[in-house]
């Protein structure tokens, strides 16, 4: 025999039921527009990457030739000739005796 309580306990369960799957939709709903949307994302950012990608190659395209780096070692082994200096001055060089005339007058003015 059906009761009461017992009519009540299944329209309760019913409507419990009702509500999850109502929020199942809806999350349902909520994660699809949110797919949708980094659908949209990654699309972008894969056209933005593509276009990033191609002026890169343009750019290496356009770049002029690497400059040859110079080879210190070869530098550094080229000869210099040997009469490139000048031979030095027997003499004895001007400004030192200058030197030597202004150390006597202030010598002898101390």
């Amino acid at each position: 025999m059906v009761t009461l309580t017992s009519v009540n306990n299944l329209q309760a369960s019913l409507a419990t039921a009702q509500r999850r799957v109502e929020q199942g939709q809806n999350q349902v709903q909520r994660d699809s527009e949110q797919l949708a949307q980094s659908r949209q994302l990654l699309a972008r950012e894969q056209e933005s990457l593509s276009q990033t990608q191609r002026s890169s190659q343009q750019a290496q395209a356009d770049a002029p030739a690497a400059v040859k780096a110079p080879q210190l070692d070869q530098a550094i082994k080229v000869a210099v000739p040997q009469q490139a200096a000048p031979a030095a001055p027997k003499s004895t060089p001007q400004l030192n005796g200058y030197g030597q005339t202004l150390g006597r007058l202030i010598d002898v003015t101390a």
